[in-house]
């Protein structure tokens, strides 16, 4: 590479780099069209990807949505660059093309060439693995025809500069985003002062506990040696149902009984469950709640008139799920879900979430 070549691929990196630096819900879309714009991939799917390698929440550029599904219905487990065939025979690498794992004459015997790229005009293809501190966060597929170039070490080269950037940027996004859902439960429920909550990061990290749980963990073990009741609660009572319950409270993960014979009902909300987080295990809340007021079942089932769809789309809200993760959850477009909204604000006398978030606790 001579002097200019080298200035030409530094400013259109930076000119990459300064284009990138846009909201969370717009990178993906962003990181794809700069990709084209600016180097000439044009054909590209985002993924965000858990450290098993599961690819998860496809974002597209100029590509079919019957080509993405029939991959993760099926030809995933036969895609050479997939992180799960990859990554275990590459770690260090975090780009790699079709002929650095397989010979060209191989390749075109495949299932994956014969009847999956070559029935979408597809010939080579190179993936882009993101890792932050080396934990995979996302992966990028980039697709071309037989027609065009095929992708070069100075592709390869280049991608692996800019993953460094891309994931760096998807990690801080990511983190913003859990942060944001654990804002979103504390408040949706910081004010039921006679229910005890405690949020949980596995495998027992106390991450919140409001005064009521407090309160009840104390007289739990009054007079004997714990010197953190709330620990102790969650050891003795939580940690073999955290896992099982349902994420809609539909049923209580079990209902205990404190040394005074008082009865609590105690419902495990799991951890929201999103691609970005597989990996992060993040925290799940406890609520035990004193025999005799209105569960939060009870309360649920007093919502008026809410049809199926719209009760399952305020129970995420409460959950801390963006629009764009119920329409993934419940498979339904984004418009479809603010239609859902829409009614629900209606219905429910609010105007917003964060109003339809305090919907909970004034319904009983």
């Amino acid at each position: 590479m001579n002097k200019s070549e080298f200035h030409l691929g530094s400013s259109k990196i930076l000119e990459f780099i300064d284009s990138i630096l846009v909201p969370a819900e717009r990178f993906p879309q962003q990181v794809l069209l700069s990709l084209s714009q600016i180097f000439g991939y044009h054909r590209s799917i985002f993924w965000i990807a858990d450290n098993q390698g599961n690819l998860f929440l496809p974002i597209t550029l100029n590509v079919e949505d019957r080509l993405v599904q029939d991959y993760v219905s099926y030809y995933f487990q036969h895609d050479l660059l997939h992180p799960q065939n990859a990554i275990p025979q590459n770690p260090s690498r975090t780009a790699l093309r079709i002929n650095d794992v397989m010979p060209d004459q191989e390749y075109e015997q495949t299932i994956y060439y014969n009847q999956f790229m070559r029935t979408y005009g597809n010939y080579d293809e190179m993936g882009i693995y993101l890792k932050k501190e080396g934990v995979l966060v996302g992966t990028i597929g980039l697709a071309r025809c037989k027609q065009e170039q095929r992708f070069t070490e100075n592709d390869v080269r280049l991608v692996e500069t800019l993953s460094r950037t891309i994931a760096h940027t998807l990690a801080i996004h990511t983190h913003a985003d859990e942060l944001h859902r654990e804002r979103m439960l504390l408040a949706a429920h910081s004010h039921l002062p006679s229910i005890g909550i405690i949020i949980v990061e596995p495998p027992s990290h106390i991450r919140y506990v409001n005064p009521a749980a407090k309160d009840i963990c104390a007289e739990w073990f009054f007079g004997k040696t714990y010197t953190n009741p709330v620990q102790a609660f969650i050891k003795q009572h939580v940690e073999k149902n955290a896992w099982v319950s349902s994420s809609s409270f539909s049923t209580p993960a079990a209902t205990v009984l404190s040394p005074s014979q008082q009865a609590f009902t105690m419902y495990i909300q799991p951890s929201v469950s999103t691609p970005f987080c597989e990996l992060r295990t993040l925290p799940y809340a406890v609520y035990l709640i004193p025999k005799g007021m209105h569960s939060v079942q009870e309360q649920q089932v007093q919502l008026p008139h809410l049809t199926r769809t719209e009760r399952r789309v305020y129970e995420l809200v409460q959950q801390g799920y963006t629009n764009q993760l119920i329409a993934n959850e419940l498979h339904i477009s984004l418009n479809t879900v603010k239609r859902h909204l829409q009614n629900t604000y209606r219905k429910l006398g609010v105007s917003n979430r964060t109003e339809l978030c305090y919907k909970l606790k004034t319904n009983g």
